[in-house]
């Protein structure tokens, strides 16, 4: 009986140990972040880079967008690496494509890319084109409520 006791015992301690593993496996990978894209014309170390005329861009496959000049639009994606594909016409009409692929920090809700600063340098540190991006605290807040008049009369009664 004390054999048997201790064995169903420490299958039911595994059987937890897998499904905690399991979890923190299905945490990870379906972690849900907003990849913001930016054709505004940005600074990167003391030098302006316009924004592209016209530019397609594609995240992991979620379907292209065209963006205009000083547009921007959202991916919503799940996991933490990503790929990224450019595509745009230079002065010369000669298209070119970039694809790079980037990872997101785990607890990291928002990043922006800055098209114009991957298009200027495609090889270039991840970091001068795809950085964090938080709201405006302004935009968190929520505006004052105005009273509610029930009475249609009711201005009447201020004469």
């Amino acid at each position: 009986m004390k054999l048997n006791l201790t064995r169903t015992f420490w299958i039911r301690v595994a059987a937890i140990a897998i499904i905690l593993v399991f979890s923190v496996f299905l945490f990870f990978i379906g972690k849900q972040h907003t990849v913001l894209v930016d054709n505004k014309a940005v600074m990167v170390n003391g030098v302006e880079l316009k924004a592209l005329q016209l530019v397609e861009v594609e995240v992991n496959t979620l379907g292209s967008m065209e963006l205009a000049a000083r547009d921007r639009d959202k991916f919503d994606v799940t996991g933490q690496k990503h790929k990224v594909t450019v595509i745009y016409t230079d002065a010369n009409w000669e298209e070119h494509t970039i694809v790079r692929t980037f990872r997101i920090p785990l607890m990291q809700e928002m990043v922006m890319i800055l098209l114009p600063a991957l298009v200027a340098d495609p090889e270039g540190d991840q970091s001068l084109w795809l950085e964090n991006y938080e709201l405006p605290t302004y935009a968190m807040t929520a505006p004052a409520e105005e009273p509610v008049v029930t009475d249609d009369l009711a201005i009447l009664s201020d004469i």
